[in-house]
């Protein structure tokens, strides 16, 4: 099933940049490489999370 954490997309929005890729005004965020979104933790990126992964999420 899609992982509700990213949509199902497998990238969520940095939280050290808000998505934008830029740190502190002119550095490019070292968290996500200057992308401004970085892998979804909860799937590891793949979009897809099984039942029991979404109810151990939810503890």
């Amino acid at each position: 099933m899609r992982c509700k954490s990213c949509n199902g997309e497998g990238l969520i929005r940095c939280p050290e940049c808000s998505g934008e890729g830029i740190d502190y005004g002119i550095h490019k965020c070292e968290t996500c490489a200057g992308e401004g979104e970085m892998a979804c933790s909860t799937c590891q990126g793949s979009g897809k999370i099984g039942l029991f992964e979404r109810l151990k999420s939810k503890v």
